[in-house]
């Protein structure tokens, strides 16, 4: 497990939030803390992002293919279908843009950038 610097940034059609900080990556996964949000990305075949706080959303990625998520709340569980317009995956760096369905409907077109360097 590395210790990693981190700026991720989370950009929708009406509003952007980036976050700068520290983080864990271990083999394929970054983890972090965004104002007391547990984040969890895995890289591979499929982008996965993980947030959990008061309520847990997974979303599944992959280029040009719609994929299953869920959104659970304390007011219910929420299906989510994902489709990635855009994802570039290099050494440190994660490119996604993506169009996020809630129960069929489109809530926003989001752009998620995330770049990483070892702590030293």
């Amino acid at each position: 497990m590395s210790k990693i610097n981190i700026e991720a940034t989370l950009i929708s059609e009406n509003e952007s939030h980036t976050f700068k900080g520290k983080g864990l990556k271990r083999d394929n996964q970054i983890i972090y803390s965004d104002d007391n949000v547990q984040t969890k990305i895995t890289i591979d075949d499929i982008i996965t992002i993980e947030r959990k706080a008061e309520y847990h959303l997974t979303l599944n990625l992959k280029k040009g293919i719609k994929q299953k998520g869920t959104y659970i709340t304390k007011y219910g569980t929420f299906e989510l279908e994902t489709i990635a317009n855009k994802l570039i995956k290099k050494n440190n760096e994660l490119e996604i843009t993506y169009k996020l369905k809630v129960n069929g409907n489109t809530i926003s077109i989001f752009t998620y950038n995330l770049k990483f360097t070892l702590d030293t």
